[in-house]
C-alpha cells in the first residue's frame, strides 16, 4: 500500500487557524449592557449635579408674633387682621415690604395663611416701646422680651375681632440658597 503525501488538512484551514492564533484577543469580563447602563447612570448623575447647582431653595427665619389692633398703622382691607412679628435685629437687613410670609395661628392645628410683609418698622425697637405702641399688657407683654425688629403682616383671611390677641408663629422668607450648599463641605465653596 502506498501512503499518500497529501496533507490531512486543507491549506486554507491551516492558514486560517494560524492567523487566529497570532491575533491578540482580550478576555470579555462584562457583557455589553453593563457599560451602557454605567454611562447612562453617570449621565443622570451629572444632570442631577447641574440641576442642584442652579436650583435655589428658600431660606426661612421663624418669628413669634400676635394679632394686634393696628388700625391706621398700615393700609388694609376692612375686616382683615394684622399680625405683628418680632424678629431679631440680625435679620433687619433681610426684611423688606412684599416678602412672602407663612403664618401659623395658634398651635400646629391652627390655620396656616400665606401673606406678605405689609410694613417693616424702622430700626430696632425696645420691648417697652413695642408694648406701649401696640397696647400689650398681661400675657401678651411677656412675649416681648428683647429689642426686636417689628414687622406687620396683613392677614385678609382672618377676622380681627375673632383672632385679636392670638399668638402665632411665622416663617419669613429672607432669601434663597443653592441646593448644593446644603451638602457638608460644599456650602462654603458654593456660596449663595
Amino acid at each position: 500500500m502506498q501512503v499518500s503525501q497529501r496533507p490531512i488538512f486543507r491549506d486554507k484551514v491551516v492558514k486560517h487557524y494560524m492567523q487566529r492564533r497570532q491575533k491578540d484577543s482580550l478576555p470579555r469580563f462584562i457583557s455589553w449592557p453593563i457599560p451602557i447602563f454605567l454611562w447612562l447612570l453617570l449621565g443622570i448623575l451629572l444632570a442631577g449635579c447641574v440641576y442642584a447647582w442652579y436650583e435655589e431653595v428658600p431660606i426661612y427665619v421663624n418669628a413669634p408674633g400676635m394679632i394686634v389692633n393696628a388700625t391706621g398703622l398700615i393700609s388694609q382691607k376692612p375686616n382683615s387682621a394684622v399680625a405683628m412679628l418680632l424678629l431679631s435685629p440680625q435679620q433687619a437687613s433681610h426684611l423688606h415690604v412684599g416678602q412672602p410670609v407663612k403664618v401659623q395661628v395658634g398651635s400646629t392645628a391652627g390655620p396656616e395663611i400665606d401673606s406678605t410683609i405689609a410694613a417693616v418698622e424702622p430700626g430696632v425697637v425696645s420691648p417697652y416701646a413695642i408694648r406701649k405702641r401696640f397696647g400689650l399688657g398681661g400675657r401678651e407683654a411677656l412675649m416681648v422680651a428683647q429689642p426686636s425688629v417689628v414687622v406687620l403682616v396683613s392677614l385678609e383671611a382672618l377676622s380681627p375681632t375673632i383672632y385679636a390677641g392670638s399668638v402665632l408663629t411665622a416663617r419669613v422668607e429672607i432669601g434663597t440658597q443653592r441646593l448644593l450648599a446644603f451638602l457638608p463641605g460644599l456650602g462654603s465653596l458654593v456660596g449663595k
